[in-house]
């Protein structure tokens, strides 16, 4: 019994200190959760127009700064009216060449493959011709003419001054040696007639001994040769194209037009051009050309859009989407905010406004079309409103951070 007793009063002091120390750590416990409550960012719950919760987060200055902040002020732009229509990418007419022969001959060598960049006047290939050939002893003997007609006006000159031959032999001479001049010139323009130049031929025949001359095929513009449809050793006639080469730095976007839309478009209008392989990218340009006649069968005009494309991106034969800048005397207001400003939760898109002080509030938006890093808001924001442009994501960490915290 003695046992039992002793054994009870051990128990008790052990007891006391287990009770003690348990409520040392609750006490220690809810006074650290306080504190780490007092250091939350502080969040609160509002409603949308539709009912839906929204928050607001507020920050102190430091961290404004810390997470690189900035804000602009909505301030309404007047858009001009746009009509969306299709078009296909087709080569500059004006920097195309498509280049034959002037004369039926055989083709002798070709210098260039399709591909190939060129220059203007640059030889692609040389054809041998009959022609030439002809053309060619017509020149040496008209060429040997004129000079003989040049010893014998000399000679008469000289006879006529020493009095032994009359003067009408000075007249006979030099009529004669006029008309070998006239010939020998006629002569030459032939080998232009034929696309060469008598300097190239001579040139040839220099260096070539008694080979035969060759007519050079030149290119009239600088480019790249888009199709090749010859073969060496081919006997080609006038009719046929053996290169086009065309400039590909400039191409021409082709759109169509309708009569209820042709008030509204004049040359010089502005023009944004898609294509499907590069979505993220636009193109300028400018209507240069707007057809005078409507086509009977699409009751469409035709208008012409020269592209810039030094950058090599669009190939003919491209379809493309267009935005026309419409004239418009009376353009609608509309807000139009950096694109990184909008996110996106579960379905609805958000922007952050700044309210007094250093409050944040997650607006409800409805967003239009979008173009160039800018979206249009159609709804949710007005004038004078100071939206997040820079850190939107930081904030919105911040916001679902001090949320969960405060659940």
């Amino acid at each position: 019994m003695k046992n039992k007793t002793g054994q009870k009063s051990r128990l008790f002091p052990l007891l006391f200190i287990i009770l003690f120390l348990g409520t040392t750590l609750f006490f220690i416990g809810c006074n650290g959760k306080k504190s780490s409550v007092s250091d939350k960012t502080a969040v609160t719950a509002v409603k949308s127009k539709e009912g839906k919760e929204s928050g607001v987060i507020m920050l102190s200055q430091e961290k404004l700064k810390a997470y690189g902040i900035e804000v602009s002020k909505v301030i309404p732009a007047s858009e001009p009216a746009t009509l969306m229509a299709t078009a296909i990418i087709g080569l500059n007419a004006d920097r195309t060449s498509r280049v034959s022969s002037r004369v039926t001959g055989r083709i002798s060598r070709i210098l260039v493959s399709q591909g190939d960049k060129v220059k203007t006047g640059q030889v692609l290939a040389f054809l041998d011709s009959v022609e030439l050939d002809q053309i060619w002893a017509e020149y040496e003997k008209t060429k040997s003419r004129r000079e003989l007609a040049s010893k014998n006006f000399q000679r008469e000159e000289t006879l006529f001054e020493k009095k032994v031959a009359p003067e009408k032999d000075v007249h006979k001479a030099r009529q004669e040696l006029s008309e070998a001049e006239a010939d020998l010139t006629f002569s030459k323009e032939r080998f232009r007639l034929l696309g060469t130049d008598i300097a190239i031929i001579e040139s040839q025949k220099r260096s070539a001994g008694n080979g035969r001359p060759l007519i050079p095929i030149s290119s009239l513009v600088g480019g790249v040769v888009i199709e090749k449809s010859v073969t060496q050793g081919e006997t080609v006639s006038p009719e046929k194209v053996l290169f086009t080469v065309a400039d590909l730095s400039t191409l021409w976007a082709l759109i169509d037009i309708y009569e209820k839309d042709l008030s509204k478009v004049i040359a010089g209008t502005q023009v944004k051009i898609s294509v499907a392989a590069f979505h993220d990218r636009q193109f300028q340009g400018k209507i240069a050309y707007l057809a005078d006649l409507i086509d009977e069968k699409t009751r469409a005009v035709r208008a012409r859009v020269v592209v810039d494309n030094k950058a090599g991106l669009l190939k003919p034969g491209m379809f493309a989407t267009v935005q026309l800048n419409l004239k418009d005397d009376n353009p609608r207001k509309t807000i139009i905010i950096p694109e990184e400003s909008v996110f996106l939760d579960s379905s609805e898109r958000y922007v952050f406004v700044r309210e007094e002080g250093d409050k944040f509030a997650a607006t409800q938006v409805s967003v239009g079309p979008a173009s160039g890093g800018k979206i249009e808001i159609k709804e949710g924001l007005k004038e004078g409103d100071i939206v997040v442009t820079k850190g939107v994501f930081t904030l919105k960490s911040e916001l679902k951070k001090a949320t969960f915290q405060a659940e």
